[in-house]
Order: C-alpha cells, then sequence, then structure tokens
C-alpha cells in the first residue's frame, strides 16, 4: 500500500476480524489476468508485449524504490484492465506482493534475504531458485525478462516436466 503506482492494485483497507484472520480490502479490477490473455492468443505481438513489459517495469520500478522486492512476478500476477482515462487504451496492474518481503542490511540498503525457496520456477532468477543467495531487485527484472520472452516467443525460455530439471535450467 505505500507504493502508490498507478501499475500496482491499490490496498484500501486492511485488519484482522475478531475471531483472528487478516484480510485485505483491494481496489476491484475488471479485465483479464496476463496468463488468460496467453493462453487465448498464445503469443502478442510487439507493440503490445512492449506496453506490458514498459508498463510492468514502472510498477516494479516504484516498488524497488521503496525496497520492496516482488519475488512471484509471474503472468497470473499481472492483470489488464482498460484504462480508465484513455479508450482503448490498457492499464497493467501488479498484483500478489503476498511473498514481498523487505530486509534492511547495513548502509541503509534494502534487499530480500531467502534460505527457502518462493516463487514460481518458471519465472524464477537463478539465485531465486537457489535460495541461498540474497535476492534483490534484479530478480524481479530477471522474471520480467522470462515474461517478456514468453509474450513474444509463445512459450518461457525454460520448459521441463520435471521441477528439478527446471530448475537447474
Amino acid at each position: 500500500n505505500a507504493i502508490r503506482h498507478p501499475n500496482i492494485i491499490e490496498v484500501l483497507d486492511s485488519g484482522t476480524t475478531p475471531r483472528g484472520a487478516s484480510y485485505l480490502v483491494m481496489e476491484l479490477l475488471e479485465g483479464e489476468a496476463l496468463s488468460a490473455r496467453i493462453k487465448r492468443l498464445s503469443r502478442l505481438d510487439e507493440k503490445s508485449a512492449i506496453e506490458i513489459a514498459m508498463q510492468t517495469a514502472l510498477g516494479l520500478g516504484a516498488a524497488h524504490a521503496k525496497g520492496i522486492i516482488h519475488r512471484d512476478l509471474k503472468p497470473d500476477n499481472l492483470f489488464i484492465i482498460p484504462e480508465p482515462t484513455d479508450v482503448g487504451r490498457e492499464r497493467v496492474k501488479i498484483l500478489a506482493f503476498g511473498i514481498a518481503k523487505l530486509h534492511k542490511l547495513a548502509g541503509d540498503s534494502l534487499k530480500t534475504r531467502t534460505g527457502t525457496l518462493m516463487g514460481t520456477p518458471i519465472y524464477m532468477s537463478p539465485e531465486q531458485c537457489l535460495g541461498t543467495r540474497e535476492v534483490d531487485h534484479r530478480s524481479d527484472v530477471y522474471s520480467l525478462g522470462v515474461i517478456l520472452f514468453e509474450l513474444l516467443a509463445g512459450r518461457p525460455p525454460f520448459v521441463s516436466e520435471g521441477f528439478g530439471e527446471l530448475l537447474s535450467m
């Protein structure tokens, strides 16, 4: 919620119910997940793919400026809505910051640290797959590159039936 960027879903409220369940109230989006669009069209034309990547990069840049690393960027977590201020255009909204994490290190730099495998392997950076190195904003940039490849080629760069083989790819 601290990011406040037009390419990131807005969180309107949060809290805990009397029974202890946590909740978030987010803006209502009408459109389609990028994963649904990929499934429907297989691949996108260059102009559309670049527009989606650019808007996603703008949202990620705003998150990274606040020290927030998404860590699970994938087509399921990108939602396409009609642009409210320009008929015929679309806006990308980044969703699901559920495994995003802040970690304050020396020198006031904000990075994420992981000792466990978190994310979706097809879109994860090599350092995130290892689960042992610091994961910073560059991991999200890698994931965006994988998404852009998939948008243009109609398939992710690395595909495997086996989880272990995919991680080693």
